[in-house]
C-alpha cells in the first residue's frame, strides 16, 4: 500500500530491494513492516533536561568477538544516556568534546536499528550484550519503545541470540513478555549502593535502590535468569546488610568492581565528578575492596 511504498522510497536502492522482498512472515510475531518506523514517530525534542536527536546511519550492532571474551556483539540502541551518571565511562567514547562534557544532557536515537538487525543473518546463537555504552531502558525508552522493537525482532527463533541485557532501570519489567520467548536470556541489574542518599549524589537521575531490587525480583519471578552488578561499588552504609539483601535475591550471577581509572584517548575511565565525590566520602580503592571482602561472606567469590 501507500505507506509501504513511502517506506521503501525513503531508503536507498539496495535497501529498497531488501524491503520489496520482506513480508510479514519474515518478521517476528506481532511486528509488521509499518512498525519499523514507529520509534521515529514517537521521538520527542526533549526528555527532561536532555535534547533528543536522531542518528539515521549509526550502527547499533558491533562485533566484539575479537576483544571481549564474553560476547560476540554489543547492541546499543541509543547514543548518550539520560541517566548521566557521574562515573559513567561511556562518555569517554564520544569524540565530540562538548558532548563529552554535557554527558546526560543529550541522547541520539538510532532509528534504523530494527532494519539493521533484520539484515543480519548470523545472530542465531551468538552472544549479544545490550547495552555496553548506554542504557537501553533509560527514561526515553518508555516513550520511544525502540528497545522493545529490537527485543521483539531478536525474539524470532530464526535469529534468536543468547541475549544479555544490562540496565539500572525498572522499565525493563515492561518487556518480560518478550523475554519469555528466548531460550537463553539474562537480565543484569546494576545496584551500586545501599543508600539512596549516596545514590542521589552519584546518580541522581536513576531509580531508587528499592525500585531496582523490586524490578529484578519481578524478572526472576517470571523465570528469567538475573544477575546483579555492584559496579562501580559506591560508598556503603552497611556492607554486611547490603550483601545479605543481594544474596536474598538468589541471583544467577553477581560481580563488583571499584572505580576504573585509566589514561589516554578513548579510554573508559571513571569521570572526574564521581572521583571528586568519592574523595568527599573518602571512598578509596582500598575501602571499596575492604567492603567487598566483608560482603563476600554472603556473596562468595565477590572479592578477589
Amino acid at each position: 500500500g501507500r505507506r509501504a511504498v513511502s517506506l521503501a522510497t525513503a531508503l536507498d536502492n539496495s535497501n529498497a530491494n531488501f524491503i520489496t522482498t520482506l513480508n510479514r512472515r519474515t518478521l517476528p510475531p506481532q511486528l509488521d513492516l509499518f512498525a519499523l518506523d514507529e520509534p521515529r514517530a514517537r521521538i520527542p525534542e526533549r526528555m527532561g533536561a536532555a535534547q533528543i536527536g536522531v542518528r539515521e546511519n549509526a550502527k547499533a550492532l558491533h562485533d566484539t568477538s575479537d576483544y571481549l571474551s564474553y560476547s560476540d556483539y554489543s547492541l546499543n540502541p541509543y547514543i548518550g544516556c539520560g541517566f548521566g551518571c557521574s562515573y559513567c565511562y561511556a562518555a569517554f567514547f564520544v569524540p565530540d568534546e562538548e558532548k563529552k562534557k554535557d554527558w546526560g544532557k543529550w541522547i541520539d536515537v538510532k532509528v534504523n536499528s530494527v532494519r539493521e538487525i533484520l539484515r543480519k543473518k548470523d545472530l542465531k546463537g551468538k552472544r549479544v550484550v545490550m547495552s555496553s555504552a548506554t542504557d537501553a531502558y533509560q527514561p526515553l525508552e518508555r516513550r520511544v519503545q525502540l528497545t522493545r522493537a529490537i527485543v521483539e525482532t531478536l525474539s524470532d527463533p530464526r535469529r534468536q541470540p543468547d541475549l544479555t541485557i544490562m540496565t539500572r532501570s525498572p522499565i525493563v519489567t515492561r518487556d518480560i513478555d518478550l523475554f519469555k520467548r528466548f531460550e537463553k536470556i539474562q537480565v543484569n541489574m546494576s545496584v551500586t549502593t545501599d543508600s539512596d542518599a549516596i545514590r542521589k549524589r552519584f546518580e541522581p537521575s536513576c531509580a531508587s535502590i528499592d525500585q531496582r531490587i523490586e524490578a529484578i525480583k519481578e524478572v526472576k519471578a517470571a523465570g528469567i535468569r538475573i544477575a546483579i552488578g555492584l559496579s562501580p561499588l559506591l560508598p556503603l552504609e552497611d556492607p554486611e546488610k547490603f550483601a545479605k539483601r543481594i544474596a536474598a535475591l538468589e541471583p544467577d550471577a553477581y560481580w563488583a568492581s571499584t572505580f576504573n581509572i585509566t589514561h589516554g584517548h578513548f579510554t573508559g575511565s571513571t569521570r572526574s565528578p564521581a572521583l571528586q565525590l568519592a574523595e568527599e566520602y573518602d571512598w578509596t580503592g582500598k575501602r571499596s575492596k575492604e567492603a567487598m571482602k566483608i560482603m563476600s561472606k554472603y556473596l562468595p567469590k565477590l572479592w578477589r
